[in-house]
């Protein structure tokens, strides 16, 4: 099994080989995504036909991590039922979302917990729902399918973020009662992930990345921001330093703290025990540390949440969400 991870700058692979994990990040042709949508599945085709040979990866079961844009999430409680009857009423779960026909859309469920009575007898569902438009899952098998990969599965990217947090052993992430935050710094967005323990509680996403960091590298270099893209991860010349380059970084660190801050404030009988940085941003050492300045509660990378054959690897905080995708593969 194979995990893959489509951002809005680079594509990320995690392949299973024997008793380890490896983790493949390579940087996607200019505007190959756009609005976290794929602009050409042709063109993506046949670069994920050259990174699979190029990085002679043998394996082709597939599991595709879907973004937020991409899916329809949301947790539902419903009465006691059977799977014919749940296969039935899940469209309905997503009438406000949804507003073209819902015969459109692929449904699925993971179970997140049943309610018992006292006598054993079974009340009450709390599931996990996700939809997702048929022509987009079409797209993507026949697109994988043409890079030489079988799509075996696609998976919200908060159950995603999820299995890293159930994955983990022997961690904070296992402390009863506490909550998680994880926060995928991105290419075009930053996603950040609220958990009661390892469940999933919600998410927000901020409508802002390191693409902004681009723009600012390139008018200070007079250069174009795909290829000022590649200076922020060497910080050529220091261009990290730039006052205008920092002052983003603690843009993005502050409107994360926002929703900290608000969770908190809305949750004063819960406490936050760690939050976990992921992404492209994640490997930028400024961006990193005003979020450590302006956080209020312990942060540290998603190397914690990782299995060990994952952990500490050089592609490891890019390809966590890649890693969470194997595992979920793996899981079926």
């Amino acid at each position: 099994m194979l995990g893959i991870d489509i951002g809005g700058n680079n594509c990320k692979i995690a392949v299973r080989e024997g008793n380890n994990i490896r983790m493949i990040s390579e940087r996607m042709p200019e505007n190959m995504v756009r609005d976290g949508e794929i602009a050409s599945p042709e063109t993506m085709a046949k670069f994920l036909s050259e990174l699979r040979e190029e990085n002679s990866i043998r394996e082709k079961n597939a599991t595709l991590v879907l973004n937020s844009s991409q899916v329809f999430f949301r947790h539902v409680t419903l009465p006691p039922m059977n799977i014919s009857e749940l296969t039935l009423n899940l469209p309905y779960e997503f009438r406000d979302f949804i507003t073209n026909d819902p015969s459109d859309y692929v449904y699925d469920y993971a179970v997140d917990e049943m309610k018992k009575d006292e006598e054993d007898k079974l009340v009450q569902m709390e599931l996990y729902a996700a939809a997702v438009s048929k022509p987009i899952v079409e797209s993507y098998t026949e697109m994988l399918r043409k890079a030489g990969f079988k799509l075996r599965m696609v998976t919200p990217a908060p159950m995603a973020y999820a299995r890293l947090l159930r994955n983990a052993q022997g961690t904070p992430a296992e402390e009863e009662g506490k909550d998680y935050v994880l926060v995928d710094i991105g290419h075009g967005a930053i996603v950040v992930s609220l958990f009661h323990g390892t469940r999933y509680d919600s998410a927000r996403t901020i409508d802002f990345g390191c693409n902004e960091l681009d723009g600012i590298i390139a008018d200070i270099k007079g250069i174009d921001p795909y290829t000022a893209s590649s200076y922020k991860y060497t910080n050529f010349e220091g261009v990290l330093d730039d006052p205008a380059c920092l002052a983003l970084c603690d843009r993005m660190a502050m409107e994360v703290s926002k929703v900290v801050n608000f969770h908190n404030f809305s949750n004063p009988e819960r406490e936050i025990g760690q939050l976990c940085y992921m992404g492209g941003g994640a490997c930028i050492p400024q961006v990193v540390q005003s979020l450590s300045d302006m956080v209020s509660v312990p942060v540290t990378s998603v190397d914690v949440l990782l299995p060990p054959e994952a952990s500490g690897h050089e592609n490891s905080l890019v390809c966590a969400l890649a890693v969470a995708g194997l595992l979920e593969g793996e899981s079926m």
